[in-house]
């Protein structure tokens, strides 16, 4: 405290804390959106793209014997037809597998979300969901790793619906049961009339469904197709680089590939997928906005600070001058500079929080799925983030924001107080 008193006795020290706290606040605002979506980018998905390819389908009758039933309902293909095409897929060198990709069926790289409310004893989950095709190839095609003790991704993909089995994810396990050895376990599946009791059968390693999709306490069972838009996810086998095959072999894939019901008309990597959907939805555009709008603060809080700080430190010249004189070293000047300012921040960093937080708290919103947990009380997955939570994300953004500033206020006093002792102690009095 007294040294607190010693700095503010300077009534330009007082204009450069209320600078400061004043930029604290704005810095939160600014730097909260782009922490996030720097952490959302860094968090891998959990399930293997590099090996993957997207091919997206037209879809008709094109040979000339097609049924009428066929013409008048393209989005209903027969599993002839579908087996038909995976064969040519697979049947192309370089390919390991192939799945239908749809968002009903397998919709790994899909933003939507559907949800299966799954009771244990008195407890129920909302979990998210995921369905398959059974016999299909769909945990392989996806590289979906299964936890030691459970069956292969092989067997994983044989499970049949009339079965009522279901695979859990590691989060989803850990939701349901506070562990992952659940084997045989009973879930019961509250939707519907009545409500249906399957049995896990696997677990396999947390991943999420898309860039925008935290959720990894997920349920995936095995459903008989119905309609599809014949598009494919694609496994190209080892050793073998996504983007070289489909510049190399891509025309030959979509020459080849064709049925009389559909047949391929674009290709790409899973990445450029997922890429080219997150920008259909305009979140490319919020992420780069993001991180455009903090990279611009921080430039120019680096100039206002640097300068505001590099000013306040010119007019302690003659006090630094006065001080060498009576024996000081320029390191122990040094020195002073920085704890005086640091502290000074620190402190203008400390209030500038208390008046954020009083806004972010009232203003907290919740997201959609807390939202749909809340209001049915139900609890919420274990597998949110800090993000999810309220004062974990405070802390954390806050902690950015906090050695930002300091950082900042630092070399604006470390600049100009290395060229001040520097100087001859006669200049440096002489200096007004």
């Amino acid at each position: 405290m007294k040294q607190l008193k010693e700095i503010f006795a300077n009534k330009a020290t007082i204009w450069l804390f209320v600078e400061l706290v004043v930029i604290t606040v704005v810095a939160w605002a600014v730097f909260d959106p782009a922490v996030v979506n720097l952490y959302y980018r860094c968090r891998t998905l959990g399930f293997d793209t590099d090996k993957l390819l997207y091919a997206e389908t037209t879809v008709g009758a094109w040979d000339e014997d097609a049924s009428e039933e066929d013409r008048n309902d393209p989005y209903n293909p027969t599993e002839e037809r579908r087996q038909q095409m995976l064969r040519q897929l697979t049947a192309v060198d370089g390919v390991a597998s192939a799945y239908l990709y749809d968002e009903e069926y397998g919709s790994i790289g899909f933003t939507s979300h559907g949800y299966s409310p799954c009771r244990i004893d008195k407890d129920t989950l909302f979990l998210a969901a995921i369905r398959f095709v059974p016999d299909s190839r769909f945990f392989e095609t996806y590289g979906l790793k299964p936890l030691p003790g459970s069956p292969s991704a092989e067997q994983l993909s044989h499970l049949q619906k009339r079965d009522r089995q279901a695979v859990l994810t590691r989060s989803g396990a850990m939701a349901l049961f506070g562990s992952t050895d659940v084997l045989g376990r009973k879930i019961t599946i509250c939707y519907g009339d009545p409500d249906i009791v399957v049995t896990v059968v696997g677990v396999v390693e947390d991943f999420r469904k898309s860039m925008n999709n935290t959720l990894q306490s997920l349920i995936i069972r095995s459903d008989s197709l119905s309609k599809t838009e014949c598009r494919y996810v694609i496994r190209l086998k080892e050793g073998v680089d996504a983007r070289r095959f489909v510049e190399e072999h891509g025309r030959e894939l979509i020459n080849n590939c064709q049925t009389g019901f559909n047949r391929i008309r674009r290709l790409m990597t899973f990445e450029e997928h997922l890429e080219q959907q997150e920008l259909d939805e305009g979140r490319t555009q919020e992420v780069n906005r993001s991180l455009a709008l903090a990279l611009f603060f921080l430039i120019n809080l680096m100039l206002a600070v640097i300068g505001t700080v590099w000013l306040h430190a010119k007019r302690h010249t003659e006090e630094c001058g006065v001080r060498r004189a009576f024996g000081a070293t320029r390191w122990h000047v040094l020195w002073d500079f920085l704890w005086r300012n640091a502290l000074l921040a620190t402190a203008a960093v400390a209030v500038g929080l208390v008046i954020y937080l009083n806004y972010a708290y009232s203003g907290l919103t919740v997201e959609y799925c807390e939202t749909l947990y809340m209001n049915n009380n139900i609890d919420v997955p274990t597998d949110k983030t800090w993000v999810d939570y309220f004062w974990p994300h405070f802390l954390v953004v806050s902690s950015v924001v906090y050695i930002i500033i300091l950082c900042t206020v630092l070399i604006g006093t470390a600049i100009p107080a290395v060229k001040i002792i520097g100087a001859k102690i006669t200049d440096a009095l002489r200096d007004e």
